[in-house]
């Protein structure tokens, strides 16, 4: 479907635009005859004018519906990496560390970092830092 809405898009506006442009110009052609305008006239109204209505209203669509995808997808992906969270935690009895959410969740140690800290604030975790240095955050179960 999405295919067939590019393509017709393309088309109405590939045959409005430039249509459009040379119609217009030869209404403005001081040259052009009363009658010769009259015709660019209607053929601008009756044609070009709304095939690039159509095109830019199928274009936009598009857009509209690739930013909806797009924002289901983050939705998607926060919704997994909390289930996944929830479930470390509980399966550590409140402990959870930055390279085990990275390794579990498949993203970066940056984002994780950035997750835990945001979720520490949000649910005042504790922290504890073991003998190599590695942070550990507690959440209270």
């Amino acid at each position: 479907m999405r295919l067939i809405k590019k393509l017709l898009a393309l088309c109405f506006l590939g045959f409005g635009v430039p249509f459009s442009m040379l119609v217009f110009l030869e209404i403005m052609n001081p040259k052009a005859a009363p009658k010769d305008k009259e015709g660019a006239v209607a053929a601008l109204i009756i044609f070009t004018i709304p095939s690039t209505i159509i095109g830019s209203w199928l274009s936009w669509s598009l857009i509209q519906q690739s930013r909806q995808e797009q924002a289901l997808l983050v939705a998607s992906k926060q919704q997994r990496l909390q289930s996944l969270f929830l479930e470390l935690i509980e399966q550590n009895a409140g402990r959870i560390t930055v390279l085990q959410l990275a390794k579990n969740a498949d993203i970066s140690t940056q984002s994780a970092k950035k997750y835990l800290d945001e979720k520490a604030l949000e649910l005042s975790a504790d922290f504890e830092v073991n003998e190599n240095g590695n942070i550990s955050y507690r959440f209270p179960l």
